[in-house]
C-alpha cells in the first residue's frame, strides 16, 4: 500500500515511521515544503507537495492540528485517486465527520483516533477508535493490518467518540494542568519533592508528563470538543463540594460521597490499583 502522510508534527512523524515499517511505501507532505523534505530524509521516505503526495497514494492520512483537519480533508478529497482511503487522526471528531459527509468523491472516508501519543513504540495492545463514513476494501485492509499487529480497533459514531474523549482526554488533561498550575504557587514544592509518599510521587510524575506532550493539542481538545466544558464543570463542582465539606468539618458527608464514587469499581479493583502503585513506587519507577 502506498501511503501519504500529510503533516509532520509529532503524530505525523510517528505515523511516517509506523507506515514505513508496517504498511508500505511512504510519501511525506506538509504545508511547509522544506519541513516535509527534512523529515522525509530523516526517515528515508519520499516527499512531495501535498497535491502530489495525495494524488499518488492509496491511503492518505491527515495528521494536522484539530482546527485545520476538516478544511484539509475537504481540500484533499478532490486531489486523491478514485477509491483512495482518506483518513485523519484528529482527537475530536464531530467537525471532521461533518466535513467528510459533504464529500461526494468516489473515495473511502474513515476518521481514526489512535489513543496514544508519539511515545508509543508499537501498536500492540493499543486502542484505535474508527468512525467509518464511507468504508471499503482499503479500510478493511488497514483494519486487518492493525489487528494483525496487536492493536484493538473499536468502531463508533462521532458523538460517542467526543463524549468519551471528553472524559478520557479533556478531564484528565484538565486535572493535571490544574494540579501543575496550583503547584507552581507552592513555595515549599522543592522541599516537598524530597519526601516521597507513593500517591504524591505517582501523581507528580504523571503531571510532569504533560510537559512532554503537545500543549497546543491540550488547548485544542478543550476548545473543540463540545463536551469538554461539561466535564470541566462537573470537576469544578466536585471540587467546590469537597471544599465545603472539608471547611465545615463534615466527615460523614465525605464518607457518603466517597462510597458513591467507588460504586463503579469492585473492591478487588481498588486493592489491585493500590498494589500496582506500591509496586511501581518500590521499584523506583515513580
Amino acid at each position: 500500500m502506498k501511503v501519504a502522510i500529510i503533516g509532520t508534527g509529532a503524530m505525523g512523524r510517528w505515523f511516517i515511521g509506523f507506515a514505513k515499517q508496517n504498511l508500505g511505501e511512504v510519501v511525506v507532505a506538509d504545508a511547509i515544503a522544506a519541513k516535509a523534505e527534512r523529515v522525509a530524509r530523516e526517515f528515508g521516505a519520499n516527499y512531495g507537495s501535498v497535491p502530489e503526495a495525495a494524488a499518488e497514494a492509496e491511503l492518505v492520512l491527515v495528521a494536522v492540528p484539530i482546527s485545520k483537519t476538516p478544511e484539509v480533508i475537504k481540500s484533499l478529497a478532490g486531489q486523491v485517486q478514485r477509491g483512495t482511503l482518506l483518513a485523519d487522526v484528529s482527537s475530536v471528531k464531530s467537525d471532521v465527520i461533518e466535513a467528510m459527509q459533504t464529500i461526494e468523491a468516489k473515495i473511502e472516508l474513515v476518521s481514526l483516533h489512535p489513543l496514544f501519543g508519539p511515545g508509543a513504540t508499537s501498536v500492540k495492545g493499543k486502542d484505535f477508535v474508527a468512525i467509518p463514513v464511507k468504508a471499503g476494501k482499503r479500510y478493511a485492509a488497514l483494519k486487518h493490518r492493525l489487528l494483525e499487529l496487536g492493536a484493538r480497533v473499536t468502531e463508533m459514531d462521532a458523538e460517542d467518540h467526543d463524549r468519551l474523549m471528553a472524559i478520557i482526554q479533556c478531564m484528565t488533561h484538565f486535572v493535571l494542568l490544574t494540579y501543575l498550575n496550583a503547584l507552581k504557587s507552592m513555595k515549599e514544592l522543592k522541599r516537598a519533592e524530597k519526601f516521597r509518599t507513593p500517591m504524591f510521587a505517582t501523581l507528580l510524575d504523571l503531571a510532569k508528563t504533560v510537559f512532554a506532550g503537545n500543549l497546543e493539542l491540550y488547548g485544542e481538545l478543550q476548545v473543540h470538543n463540545r463536551y469538554a466544558r461539561v466535564v470541566r464543570s462537573s470537576l469544578l463542582e466536585a471540587c467546590r463540594s469537597l471544599d465545603v465539606a472539608f471547611s465545615a468539618g463534615n466527615v460523614k458527608s465525605l464518607k457518603a460521597s466517597f462510597k458513591e464514587a467507588l460504586a463503579p469499581w469492585k473492591s478487588a479493583e481498588v486493592k489491585n490499583a493500590y498494589k500496582r502503585m506500591y509496586e511501581l513506587f518500590e521499584e523506583g519507577k515513580t
